[in-house]
């Protein structure tokens, strides 16, 4: 059973995501569609710059940065230990 704490910070965490969406589609509404494209190709061409994608295990990929060769995360949420 979660504790006083862990609710509240699942309330607070709903709220930001909720706020987050609005702001999003605010953006949406303002600048059109083609504006959040282009923020997106920014975005990616950056990631891809900085880290590579490196198979793991069968169905997963590692995020591993480009210069270090450090693992930042997996492709699929996992959690893993530093």
């Amino acid at each position: 059973m979660k504790n006083d704490d862990e609710k509240i910070r699942d309330r607070i965490s709903a709220a930001r995501r909720v706020a987050g969406q609005r702001g999003g589609l605010a953006t949406v509404a303002r600048h059109g569609i083609g504006h959040m494209k282009v923020i997106g190709l920014k975005g990616a061409r950056v990631f891809h710059q900085r880290y590579k994608l490196v198979p793991v295990f069968m169905d997963d990929f590692a995020i591993v940065d480009r210069e270090t060769n450090l693992t930042k995360a997996f492709l699929s949420g996992r959690p893993f230990e530093k």
